[in-house]
């Protein structure tokens, strides 16, 4: 939510604290019961929202894309070595410049880019594996790097649905107080034509200005909220 919906929901908030305070004044009145009713149910189905939509926070699934990203290039970096040890013995000349590379080297630039590289010193590996095993490199080394290549996918992948649901959250809170608005103008009318209490009247007036921080008050949500 932002601060404009923010501002309109503790509007609506001192309205119906106003109006549960005076509650003798229109408790028989059916017409007001039943908007103050659907005040309050949307009221709370937007406090439900609120608080998935603040669970749904990509910071988690950013934090792990990273460890898995950090393990990868670290692992990565172990095999290239032992790679780069083996054209070495071999005068292999033209794999040495791909597999001499430094934990820095693969690390850089954009994520799409290391992944490239991992994968890339990951299928030299498997190309040349039978002649690998002296020099410490196993079956289960390279597994682990395709899982971790493969887990790094999964985290994209789980990020992008969190934005996805987020913004489905955001727009169905923005559809409610959308309702809220006008069954708060229902309201204002109620108050005003069927309510005879002046006190009353006079300070649900004061409870339906928003406030909007930085530019003082405005009149009801009738306004740009």
């Amino acid at each position: 939510m932002n601060q404009s919906e923010f501002n309109f929901l503790n509007m609506s908030d001192r309205v119906t604290a106003h109006m549960f305070d005076g509650k003798l004044l229109w408790e028989n009145d059916p017409e007001i019961v039943e908007v103050v009713e659907a005040i309050v149910q949307l009221r709370n189905d937007i406090s439900k929202k609120g608080a998935l939509e603040a669970g749904l926070s990509g910071k988690g699934h950013t934090s792990a894309k990273d460890n898995t990203l950090d393990t990868l290039a670290a692992k990565t970096f172990k095999l290239s070595k032992k790679i780069s040890g083996f054209a070495k013995k071999k005068g292999l000349l033209e794999l040495i410049p791909l597999v001499n590379v430094s934990l820095s080297t693969i690390s850089r630039g954009p994520e799409k880019e290391v992944i490239n590289r991992c994968r890339a010193i990951t299928n030299i590996a498997v190309k040349h594996m039978e002649n690998l095993a002296s020099f410490s490199v196993k079956n289960d080394e390279i597994e682990q790097i395709k899982k971790l290549i493969s887990e790094y996918q999964n985290h994209i992948d789980n990020r992008s649905n969190t934005n996805i649901s987020k913004s489905s959250s955001g727009e169905d809170i923005a559809n409610d107080i959308g309702m809220m608005r006008h069954q708060l103008d229902i309201l204002d009318d109620l108050v005003e034509g069927s309510l005879e209490d002046d006190t009353f009247i006079r300070e649900y007036r004061v409870a339906r200005l928003i406030d909007d921080f930085g530019k003082g008050k405005t009149l009801k949500n009738k306004d740009k909220e």
